[in-house]
C-alpha cells in the first residue's frame, strides 16, 4: 500500500506544481526512456501490444471463475431447502464441538481464485504505477507552446487563418507533383522510414533541446486492421514506452505518424504537441516523402477551421487544393478499406466503441478537457510557430 500512497501522492503534485512536472519530464522521465524504454525497443516486436492481449485474456479468466461461482451458488430443484437444513445442521454440529473444529482446507478453486485476485491486484497496480509515472504527470507540463513558442499576438483571427491554410495549399499542391509515383499513380517508399523518422526527431532537438536524445525503435502494430475502422494512426504505450503504428493505413500517413509518437517518448503527452511536432520534424526533413506527409498531416484540421470560418463565397477565392493533393489525402486506400472491413470480426462495432470512450475518458481524466478533439488544436499551435518564425 506504500506503493499505491506514493503514486496517489505524485498525482496530488502533477495536479498542483507544473514546476514539479516539468522537473520530472527533463530530469526523471528521461531516464525511463534510456533504460526501460531502451530495453523494450529491443524486442522485435510490440511489447504493450502483447501485454493488452494478455490482459484480455487474463480478463477473460477471471470472468469465468466469476461465472463458475455463480454458478456454485444457484440452488438446484428444492436445493433452497435442502442447502437451509444442511446449514442448520452444520450450525448444531460446531455448537456441539467448539472446541474441536479441525482447520479445514479451501478447495482447488478457491485456491486459484485467491491466487487470480492477488495476482489481479498486482497487475492493476503495476499499471497504474508505470501510466503514473509515463503518461499521467506528464499531462500537466508547461507544455511545448510555453516551452519554445512565445508569440507576439495573444490572438489570431482569420487573416493569419487564410495564410496559414494557403502556405499548407500551396506547399501540398507543389509536393505533390514533385514526390515519385507508381505506374498507377500511387506511392510507395523504398528506404527505412522508421530510422528516417528518428534521424528527423534527432534533427528537430539540434533546435528544441527538449527532443535532443536517444529514441527507441519504432514497431508496426499486429492489430492495424482494428486501428484502421477507427482512423487510429498509432499509440504510444506508456506501460512499455513503446512508440507504434499502424502499417495498414496509407503510406503518406506513416511519416509524421513515427514523428508523432516519439515525441510522446521526449514527454511531449499531449497530442496537439504531439502533432505540431511531428509536423516540424517531417517539413524540416530534406525527404521530400516526409515533407509531403507533414504538409498532409495538418492539411484537414486547417482547411476544415478556414472553411468553417471564412464562409463559402471567401474559401472558393482562397487557394485550390489539387485532386491529386485529395487523392493523397487519405487514410486508406479503396483496396485496403475494403479488406479491413471483410475481415472485420463479428462485435468489431462495440469493441470499437467502447475504445473510443475510454481513449476520450482517459484524455479528460488526465486535464485534457477536449478529450478527443484535441488533436485539432495543432492550427492554434501552428498559428504560434509561424507568427514567431515566419512562412519560409
Amino acid at each position: 500500500m506504500s506503493i499505491l500512497g506514493i503514486m496517489l501522492l505524485l498525482h496530488v503534485l502533477a495536479w498542483s506544481s507544473e514546476r514539479f512536472c516539468d522537473w520530472y519530464a527533463a530530469h526523471v522521465f528521461r531516464i525511463w526512456v534510456e533504460t526501460y524504454g531502451r530495453a523494450m525497443g529491443m524486442v522485435p516486436f510490440s511489447v504493450g501490444e502483447a501485454l493488452i492481449g494478455l490482459g484480455l485474456g487474463f480478463g477473460a479468466l477471471g470472468g469465468a471463475l466469476g461465472l463458475i461461482w455463480l454458478a456454485g451458488r444457484m440452488p438446484g430443484p428444492g436445493g433452497g431447502r435442502k442447502q437451509a437444513e444442511a446449514r442448520g445442521g452444520a450450525r448444531e454440529r460446531r455448537g456441539r464441538r467448539k472446541d474441536a473444529s479441525p482447520e479445514r482446507r479451501p478447495g482447488a478453486l478457491r485456491g486459484f481464485s485467491r491466487a487470480y485476485c492477488t495476482g489481479a491486484m498486482w497487475i492493476l497496480l503495476t499499471v497504474f504505477v508505470l501510466m503514473t509515472l509515463n503518461s499521467a504527470i506528464l499531462y500537466h507540463t508547461s507544455g511545448f507552446g510555453e516551452k519554445y513558442l512565445e508569440a507576439a499576438a495573444a490572438e489570431y483571427g482569420l487573416e493569419e487563418l487564410e495564410a496559414l491554410r494557403n502556405f499548407v495549399v500551396e506547399q501540398c499542391n507543389a509536393l505533390c507533383c514533385r514526390i515519385p509515383r507508381n505506374a498507377d499513380g500511387s506511392i510507395s517508399y523504398g528506404g527505412d522510414m522508421a530510422e528516417a523518422a528518428r534521424a528527423a526527431m534527432r534533427e528537430l532537438g539540434m533546435t528544441y533541446s527538449g527532443l535532443d536524445g536517444f529514441y527507441p525503435a519504432l514497431k508496426p502494430l499486429r492489430c492495424s486492421d482494428f486501428l484502421s475502422r477507427r482512423y487510429i494512426a498509432g499509440c504510444f504505450y506508456p506501460f512499455s514506452m513503446e512508440a507504434n503504428y499502424n502499417d495498414v493505413m496509407y503510406v503518406m500517413n506513416i511519416p509524421s505518424t513515427m514523428c508523432h509518437e516519439l515525441a510522446h517518448l521526449k514527454g511531449f503527452i499531449r497530442e496537439d504537441e504531439a502533432n505540431l511536432i511531428g509536423y516540424l520534424a517531417c517539413v524540416g526533413s530534406e525527404d521530400i516523402y516526409f515533407r509531403y506527409s507533414g504538409y498532409l498531416s495538418v492539411l484537414y484540421y486547417i482547411d476544415r477551421d478556414f472553411r468553417q470560418a471564412a464562409g463559402y463565397e471567401r474559401y472558393l477565392a482562397a487557394a485550390p487544393i489539387l485532386p491529386q493533393v485529395h487523392e493523397d489525402n487519405v487514410f486508406l486506400t479503396e483496396r485496403e478499406r475494403a479488406r479491413v472491413e471483410e475481415t472485420s470480426p463479428v462485435g468489431a462495432e462495440v469493441v470499437e466503441a467502447v475504445s473510443d470512450r475510454l481513449s476520450d475518458v482517459g484524455l479528460r481524466l488526465n486535464g485534457v478537457p477536449e478529450g478527443r478533439l484535441s488533436y485539432s488544436k495543432v492550427v492554434g499551435l501552428l498559428l504560434r510557430y509561424y507568427d514567431v518564425n515566419g512562412y519560409r
